[in-house]
């Protein structure tokens, strides 16, 4: 049976999904929203936070989880959330699940991750993801305090993927602020690498950190997490343009 903690959590987590796009419902269909019930679905509770579909696997995804937290601890000093992690390594599992990315986050209840996601990377941009919603709540679906170019730049920075294309000059990079919402972000699959798309964002976040230090970062996302400060006037603030 879920855990019982989870069951808190699951309508507000269900609400919270437009975070990281997409408005399915349990059905017949698989979606990534059976992972709110992994054990029907063929998963194994390895503790009350995790759910695998390899129990074998559980010590060395469970590692690498505590490696993703910790670096997530590094910026953000003591978490405040405790996500649910819903670990596919197969296909078989991500296919059940319907799950096509390497990771979800859903608010800061939920982490789906798929077979390609079982490393420290991905792992680490999920884990900041959901200490970044941390404050948000359903007002944030429709009015984000946090642009969505900036919680997957702050996400992809934080995680160090070399993979991404980051421009050396952050202006050739403001093309990604169009992405304000998931809608936009969404919109740019289909215009935009997504190499160059995570790239941007995350060099835009670089060019915080350039100008106001890692201080000066985690003072953004608290004044506008915590304090409710309006994202684009501290942008602005502290990038000078």
């Amino acid at each position: 049976m879920v855990a019982f903690r989870m069951i808190g959590a699951i309508l507000r987590a269900v609400t919270m999904a437009a975070l990281v796009g997409g408005a399915l419902a349990f059905a017949a269909v698989p979606s990534p929203y059976r992972a709110f019930t992994p054990e029907s679905y063929g998963l194994t509770e390895i503790s009350p936070t995790l759910y695998i579909d390899a129990p074998e696997a559980a010590d060395r995804v469970a590692a690498l989880i505590a490696r993703a937290e910790a670096n997530t601890r590094a910026f953000f000093g003591p978490l405040e959330t405790d996500p649910v992690w819903v670990v596919c390594t197969a296909a078989a599992c991500a296919d059940r699940l319907g799950m096509r990315a390497n990771g979800l986050t859903y608010g800061f209840h939920l982490i789906v991750v798929g077979p390609g996601g079982v490393n420290e990377t991905i792992l680490t941009h999920e884990r900041v993801h959901a200490e970044l919603h941390r404050h948000l709540d359903v007002s944030d679906i429709l009015s984000p305090r946090f642009p969505a170019w900036f919680d997957e730049g702050l996400a992809a920075y934080l995680s160090g993927d070399p993979r991404l294309r980051q421009p050396a000059d952050p202006r050739d990079a403001d093309w990604i602020r169009a992405a304000d919402d998931w809608l936009g972000w969404n919109d740019l699959r289909d215009s935009a690498d997504w190499r160059d798309r995570y790239g941007a964002a995350a060099r835009l976040v670089a060019e915080i950190e350039e100008r106001a230090g890692r201080d000066g970062l985690r003072a953004l996302v608290a004044r506008v997490g915590e304090d409710g400060a309006d994202f684009e006037t501290e942008w602005h603030r502290l990038t000078g343009r």
